[in-house]
């Protein structure tokens, strides 16, 4: 099946898959959530429409940068009456510096029109929060290759200074005991089902 390629580079970015209340977390590379919320954008799809199709996309990473784990620090009210709020810290985590190919293998006719939304998106695309804007071109094309070879084969631009001497991969597959609740079912109830992923290391060439 072909591939649609994505670059997500931005100076901060935040993948959250199970925060609640006043920890927000973040994972080290690309929720699926994020990536078909960012689709959706594109799309000019609202929160209450499917997402059944994008969600059936089957989605890779390849971790060109490993970021540094960042924390924000918030403070919020716990109710909308002042006279009686207290305030609470709120401890918000990002990535920060990372750089991320992302592959989502599928329909070819789905994965055009995904090509031709990200090239003139209908809302503003964002990774994790609305301030953390893409530095780069998000869409890199559809290619023949299956995911794992697509992930393989798109050049990768070794940097002069501390060159990695590998890279990391996450995949989704049938079966793995490291297993991400961040595929969404409907976005209005906040209802997310789960995927299975698995992590290796290629040598970088």
């Amino acid at each position: 099946m072909p591939t649609l390629l994505l670059r997500l580079r931005a100076p901060m970015m935040s993948w959250g898959d199970h925060s609640r209340f006043t920890i927000r977390d973040s994972r080290t590379e690309p929720t699926k959530s994020a990536v078909v919320g960012l689709l959706c954008a594109a799309l000019g799809r609202p929160r209450w429409e499917t997402v059944q199709d994008l969600a059936a996309l089957r989605m890779g990473v390849r971790v060109n940068k490993e970021g540094v784990m960042q924390q924000d620090y918030h403070t919020v009210m716990d109710s909308l009456d002042a006279k009686n709020a207290n305030t609470l810290p709120s401890h918000r985590y990002y990535i920060a510096d990372s750089d991320y190919l992302v592959g989502l293998e599928g329909d070819q006719a789905l994965l055009n029109t995904l090509d031709l939304a990200l090239a003139n998106p209908c809302w503003q695309l964002y990774l994790g929060r609305k301030s953390f804007i893409p530095s780069c071109p998000v869409r890199l094309g559809v290619v023949a290759d299956s995911l794992i070879e697509a992930l393989k084969n798109h050049p990768y631009a070794k940097p002069s200074k501390n060159p990695p001497e590998r890279l990391r991969y996450v995949l989704e597959v049938p079966n793995s005991l490291d297993i991400r609740r961040d595929v969404p079912i409907d976005w209005e109830k906040r209802v997310f089902g789960s995927r299975c992923v698995e992590t290796t290391f290629r040598e970088v060439s």
